[in-house]
């Protein structure tokens, strides 16, 4: 059972990361998906769900998505990947992504500037990618 959450879990992520980048939107229906495989993979790794800072993320994340700074795809992402994070992972969990996401600036500067200078940066790759690489260095 472990292993098959395991692959769903990166699955889901590749095809929402690649959806990001192709359509520039991550769709509701995959992070359902996300969530509904998630809930059983934190109960497996940490015999818990960590909703309380999930929570306050979907909070803090509202305001910045009304504010213009984040789209609302991300937010949501980011909520259902912190339901399996422990609270002594997310400073990790925020760094890799904003490492990822300063990986991802990089390259779309210099090969793809027009692309994302008109539809934006995809970010739920570097969001994907920096719980993929949290999840490794804990587990």
């Amino acid at each position: 059972m472990l292993i098959f959450l395991n692959i769903v879990l990166v699955l889901l992520l590749i095809r929402l990361s690649w959806m990001d980048l192709t359509k520039r939107v991550i769709s509701n229906s995959t992070v359902l998906l996300l969530l509904m495989v998630i809930i059983p993979f934190s109960f497996i790794h940490h015999s818990q769900i960590f909703f309380l800072p999930a929570l306050c993320f979907l909070f803090f994340g509202f305001l910045l998505f009304t504010l213009g700074i984040i789209g609302a795809g991300d937010i949501k992402l980011i909520a259902v990947l912190m339901l399996s994070i422990p609270t002594e992972q997310l400073i990790s969990f925020f760094f890799l992504t904003s490492c990822s996401g300063l990986l991802l600036i990089i390259i779309g500067w210099l090969f793809f500037r027009e692309s994302i200078r008109k539809a934006g940066l995809p970010y739920g790759i570097a969001i994907s990618l920096g719980f993929l690489m949290n999840w490794g260095l804990f587990s």
